[in-house]
């Protein structure tokens, strides 16, 4: 990570990912609807909508972090897409989804807490 990175930066990232998140949902609830339907087009500019903030907010992001930090670290949009499934979907929790996400998590853990012991 690039010196000065905080608690603060780090919550930031993740709440940036938690956005990113969101744009899964709101395409899931498109992909429900007619197609080219009045919901369907709603819910599809609501997706460019978040994507478009996601994008702005990303491009801050990024000027706190090293790009290969901070992209890794992208794959805890997996646990919110577990959270997403469980409670609005109604999906169920298997061990292999997981194992999967523990294993997800144990590499980004390794991949920030390794950087901060090499320098």
């Amino acid at each position: 990570m690039k010196k000065g990175i905080c608690i603060k930066d780090m919550l930031l990232l993740q709440a940036v990912f938690l956005i990113y998140s969101i744009s899964s949902v709101v395409s899931k609830f498109a992909s429900e609807k007619e197609m080219l339907s009045m919901e369907f087009i709603l819910l599809y500019g609501l997706d460019v909508l978040v994507l478009g903030i996601y994008a702005l907010l990303w491009q801050q992001v990024i000027k706190k972090f090293e790009l290969s930090i901070a992209y890794a670290n992208k794959a805890v949009t997996l646990v919110w897409a577990l959270i997403w499934g469980i409670f609005l979907f109604h999906e169920r929790i298997t061990t292999g989804k997981v194992v999967g996400i523990i294993l997800v998590m144990l590499g980004i853990l390794i991949l920030n807490t390794g950087k901060e012991q090499q320098e």
